[in-house]
């Protein structure tokens, strides 16, 4: 199977999230096909509504950084598949990608047959998902690779979702808000509990019980994880309870004084917005809680670790003229911490948005906390079944109209946002990290005619 073919097969499977299939039995009978290659490496499990991936891209980062040979899997991706599979940093290259799809492919072909032919045999009862797919290429790819430890952020949810078949030796839970309300439940407490479906009745070979660690201070979720801690018998980390102070340079990236390890420590984190001070720490007590789980970690590979961290998409600051700010925030939460970082950092400066987003987030929610931050809005569409349509956010939103204009693509949207914005301005880029994806494809593609 060449590249071009596995890309084109896993895309037949249908949108992650429309074609969402939450359960563990046919991600579990897959992996069991072929060889339980989640058993072969260390992990750490990784949910929340906002923040999982970077409290992923920090972990990750400082055990690379203390000389761990690491494995990241995390969703979606901006531009290429590969993105979502990384050894040491770097993604998978297009030939192991092409092989273990065919790999996962003819086990999915057998055990299907299989199902037909002997109801006794390990069977599946539906064809996988994509996510479920890409989630078992994940593993497979780290167990050949003979990895240390894996870091792992939950697709959807937590209790249900493909990534929940480890047994990791740390669990984190970010920030729980509103998100995915038709698979997760419509209320925080709903919500709550399918995160906190990731901390499982657990003992390491060490005899040692899982840890947890919640980057939540909302009492509800806290409430939720507790509960489900002292079911699990798990130990539990609260790690906003814990003393930190942190301040920001002018563009919003923030020095952190903390206490780890023993010591007395101060990094900078890399990515900009108070709410990466959360993540942060989030990750930071993680790290603590895998050094006593028997994964080492000292201090001076955290603090290099965390300041080398590279994490695209998040606020993500792109120096030309005029500058453009990339945010993938795709609900209210997360469009409220854009929200408090443009009124902090850009104030006084011209912002010209670019806005698109998923039929099904929060659009008003979203939109009045960001579109207050600008006299011109340019709504253009994504490439996505998924996208709404330009014309039916600005119907949603009917108090903003007079600084909406429309694009067909992002490349018109880019250059209308500059010819509005001005070379001293700012470009901000927000809605969906499929629109984060768009613009940086575009820039590249406008880079190389260069």
């Amino acid at each position: 199977m060449h590249y071009a073919e596995a890309v084109r097969y896993l895309y037949s499977l249908g949108n992650e999230v429309l074609t969402a299939k939450l359960g563990l039995q046919n991600i579990a009978t897959l992996l069991q096909f072929l060889g339980d290659p989640q058993r072969e490496f260390k992990s750490v499990l990784i949910a929340g509504t906002n923040g999982k991936g970077s409290v992923a891209a920090f972990i990750e980062s400082v055990l690379r950084t203390a000389g761990l040979k690491t494995g990241l899997y995390t969703s979606p991706h901006l531009i290429q598949i590969e993105e979502r599979i990384q050894i040491n940093g770097t993604m998978i290259c297009a030939e192991d990608f092409a092989h273990l799809t065919e790999v996962v492919k003819d086990a999915v072909a057998v055990l299907l047959k299989s199902s037909r032919r002997d109801s006794a045999a390990p069977s599946l009862d539906r064809h996988p998902t994509y996510f479920e797919m890409v989630t078992a290429i994940a593993f497979k790819y780290f167990a050949e690779q003979d990895i240390d430890v894996a870091v792992l952020e939950v697709g959807l949810g937590g209790r249900l979702d493909a990534t929940n078949v480890v047994d990791p030796r740390v669990a984190a839970i970010t920030n729980v808000d509103y998100d995915h309300e038709r698979y997760l439940g419509s209320h925080l407490q709903e919500i709550a509990f399918e995160k906190a479906g990731i901390i499982k009745p657990h003992s390491c070979p060490s005899g040692n019980p899982l840890w947890v660690v919640c980057g939540s201070d909302d009492p509800v979720v806290r409430t939720v994880v507790e509960s489900q801690c002292e079911r699990a018998g798990a130990r539990l980390v609260h790690a906003l309870d814990s003393v930190f102070h942190a301040e920001p340079d002018a563009v919003g990236r923030f020095s952190l004084q903390f206490s780890a390890f023993g010591q007395r420590l101060e990094v900078r984190i890399p990515l900009p917005g108070e709410h990466q001070v959360r993540n942060a720490v989030t990750a930071i007590r993680a790290l603590e809680a895998l050094h006593t789980a028997g994964i080492p970690v000292d201090p001076q590979s955290l603090k290099e670790g965390i300041e080398a961290t590279h994490w695209p998409g998040r606020l993500e600051i792109v120096e030309c003229e005029p500058a453009i700010i990339l945010d993938g925030a795709h609900n209210a939460a997360g469009a409220e911490c854009v929200r408090q970082y443009c009124e902090r950092f850009l104030r006084g400066r011209r912002v010209s948005i670019i806005f698109a987003t998923l039929q099904d987030k929060a659009i008003v929610e979203m939109g009045l906390k960001l579109f207050p931050l600008s006299e011109e809005i340019v709504l253009t569409s994504l490439q996505s079944e998924r996208g709404a349509d330009p014309f039916a956010i600005a119907e949603l939103l009917p108090k903003f109209r007079s600084r909406y204009q429309f694009a067909r693509t992002t490349e018109e949207a880019l250059l209308l946002a500059r010819q509005t914005v001005g070379r001293d301005g700012v470009i901000l880029a927000v809605g969906s990290l499929f629109l984060v994806g768009e613009v940086q494809r575009t820039l590249r593609s406008v880079a190389a005619m260069q």
